[in-house]
């Protein structure tokens, strides 16, 4: 009787101190990729700061051709917008927003998706 106690007290110390870390973890995080480009800088940020672009490689856009976008602003400027809304639940809704333009450095976007992925969250 008394092993199953000192397993029981283990198991709740080891679920307080979960507990306790995930207090300390941060809510938010970024995803960032690098690739080299062999063409100058600020010619490859000026293409990638439009998001309507992004249709050229996306893979999303691959998966449905038909889904439904809609814009809203000035691609490329702090405010723009690009939505979706496609049938094929593999894609799903979800909006785009640029949130930050660094010139010729980098540009941050805020992403929702507006209902989840059916079966996977990455397309192959």
């Amino acid at each position: 009787m008394k092993i199953i106690i000192r397993i029981l007290i283990g198991l709740g110390v080891l679920i307080v101190f979960v507990f306790i870390v995930a207090l300390f973890t941060d809510k938010e995080y970024n995803v960032e990729r690098q690739i080299s480009i062999n063409r100058p800088k600020q010619g490859v940020f000026d293409y990638i700061k439009m998001l309507k672009n992004q249709d050229n490689f996306s893979k999303w856009s691959q998966m449905d051709p038909n889904m439904k976008k809609d814009y809203s602003g000035t691609d490329g400027t702090v405010g723009f917008t690009a939505s979706w809304a496609s049938e094929n639940n593999d894609v799903g809704k979800g909006s785009q927003t640029i949130a930050k333009i660094t010139e010729g450095a980098g540009i941050d976007t805020d992403l929702h998706f507006l209902n989840h992925l059916k079966e996977r969250l990455m397309p192959t």
